[in-house]
């Protein structure tokens, strides 16, 4: 069992993405920087891959450093893996659509190493 955060504006997407990962049997948390420790995967929305992409992406991984990230854009088509070239310079462990569709998230974080 995982345990996430979901960082994203709408709250539709968040709610179906947590339902989606509890379904899963993952556990969902709220962004609460205090429990940052026990938390093995953030969920990022990055609204755009330009302009600041960069700034967002080391404060949540400063917030949360020993998680994942895995991203979520409207600015890709299709899901790309951690070797991708923006995945790698952004150190996420995928980029997805969004929308993505629950397999494809599924998938992506079934590739994480477990902890406890």
């Amino acid at each position: 069992m995982l345990t996430a955060v979901v960082l994203d504006d709408n709250p539709a997407i968040r709610e179906l993405i947590s339902e989606w990962l509890a379904a899963a049997g993952h556990h969902v948390m709220d962004a609460r920087p205090t429990a940052a420790a026990a938390v093995h995967l953030v969920l990022l929305d990055l609204p755009m891959l330009r302009d600041g992409v960069r700034t967002l992406v080391d404060r949540v991984r400063a917030t949360y450093p020993d998680a994942a990230l895995l991203g979520l854009s409207t600015q890709v088509a299709q899901a790309l893996p951690a070797s991708s070239p923006t995945a790698r310079e952004l150190g996420l462990i995928g980029l997805l659509p969004k929308p993505c569709v629950r397999e494809e998230l599924l998938a992506a974080i079934s590739q994480l190493p477990r902890r406890s």
